[in-house]
């Protein structure tokens, strides 16, 4: 599954395959330790192709970022695509924007800081219990990220659930209306079955 690249040599023009980086970002109050992190974890173990970058990415959304693109700047010239969920999936929309990358989108937060703005203050994170500071200069970093209108839409697939209950699935349909969309019937915001849908986030991607 790995994606093919065409090089030419002086007899003619061959495909070679490359392997893909996959870059995954978990959400707000998650971390390396989510199940669809695991999920994404697994499947690259058992499957020739993929290379994976996971880490805990910090409360400050502008911190996040810089982790990020400081890994991203290591690569080189190494073919990577994004993997976002909630939150992350607004990362991995700015990412695929600025740097013209595949991305798939799990539930994304269509508008982050929106959607932040009611929980700011002390938040504890689901998986190792630490307590932060959610605070207006993390909005204002989150608004930073925010891309009004997508350009290159067709980079990315969105997997949304009309059950999840933290956000209206509509706006994400919406937004990324220019993009490839699997719309799922009830569900909820973990997209607790996400791991009937790893083939296709990882045939988007390659």
């Amino acid at each position: 599954m790995a994606a093919l690249q065409w090089v030419s040599y002086p007899n003619g023009l061959f495909s070679i395959e490359r392997p893909v980086h996959i870059i995954y970002l978990h959400g707000f109050c998650s971390s390396m330790a989510s199940f669809k992190a695991q999920l994404v974890k697994n499947y690259i173990e058992q499957t020739e192709g993929f290379t994976l970058f996971l880490s805990d990415l910090p409360p400050s959304p502008a911190e996040a970022m810089s982790l990020i693109e400081s890994h991203i700047n290591s690569l080189g010239h190494q073919h990577w695509a994004v993997i976002g969920s909630s939150l992350g999936g607004f990362y991995a929309t700015y990412l695929s924007e600025k740097y013209g990358r595949k991305g798939v989108l799990i539930n994304p937060a269509v508008n982050a800081p929106r959607l932040l703005e009611k929980l700011l203050g002390k938040n504890k994170n689901y998986h190792t219990g630490e307590v932060f500071d959610f605070t207006e200069q993390h909005l204002k970093e989150l608004k930073a990220l925010y891309v009004p209108v997508l350009k290159q839409p067709q980079n990315l697939l969105l997997l949304t659930q009309t059950g999840d209950e933290v956000l209206d699935y509509q706006q994400g349909v919406d937004y990324y209306q220019g993009s490839e969309q699997v719309v799922i019937e009830g569900g909820d915001h973990g997209f607790s079955d996400y791991e009937n849908y790893l083939d296709t986030t990882f045939d988007f991607l390659s």
